[in-house]
């Protein structure tokens, strides 16, 4: 397995589109596991810091980035120019109507958003996986993390969820000041081998 490459916030090409904090992409590629020849999908990749990450870890595999709003689908582009990650491509449109572009099957999903359609997303990734391919999923409200929880444990075997609160420090007229982000709920769920 290649090496996370975790590249800082500051790296990437920024707009109005959400974009995963680099602490939590950090946890969320390790937690995926990704090989060098994976397939790996990121259903609502927003600005693409997940994509970035997910394409750096499957250098010899594909990367599909799947967005809806014009916006995010430009900087995805962009910031695969700018960090040479030639294996991605970006699917255009909403999920999960768009998730027939994808080449199945998969290895690994990464789940960003899922515009409230969240069950038919999951059910989609559980047929697209290959057995034993591991899905992560990231949500920063308490309601919509229970709803995944629930969903997952129909459909998946394997399912954890943690809650990460990462602070960081900032410096404030030479002295280090901590500043808590946003906590968010990391699922992790894997398809069974049978």
């Amino acid at each position: 397995m290649s090496e996370i490459k975790a590249y800082r916030d500051e790296d990437y090409i920024r707009g109005k589109a959400p974009i995963t904090k680099r602490e939590v992409r950090v946890l969320t590629i390790a937690l995926l596991g990704i090989d060098p020849d994976d397939t790996v999908v990121d259903i609502g990749a927003g600005t693409g810091g997940l994509t970035m990450e997910a394409a750096h870890a499957a250098y010899r595999g594909r990367v599909y980035a799947v967005e809806h709003k014009e916006a995010a689908g430009k900087l995805i582009t962009a910031n695969a120019e700018a960090f040479g990650a030639r294996n991605v491509k970006l699917i255009f449109g909403k999920a999960p109507a768009v998730l027939s572009e994808v080449p199945t099957p998969i290895n690994k999903a990464i789940i960003g958003g899922t515009g409230g359609d969240m069950e038919a997303i999951f059910g989609w990734c559980h047929e697209a996986l290959v057995p034993g391919g591991r899905l992560v999923t990231n949500f920063v409200t308490l309601e919509n993390a229970a709803r995944a929880k629930a969903c997952l444990d129909r459909l998946f075997v394997k399912v954890e969820m943690i809650q990460a609160a990462i602070t960081r420090g900032e410096n404030i007229a030479g002295l280090t000041m901590l500043k808590a982000q946003n906590p968010i709920f990391i699922m992790t769920a894997e398809k069974a081998d049978s």
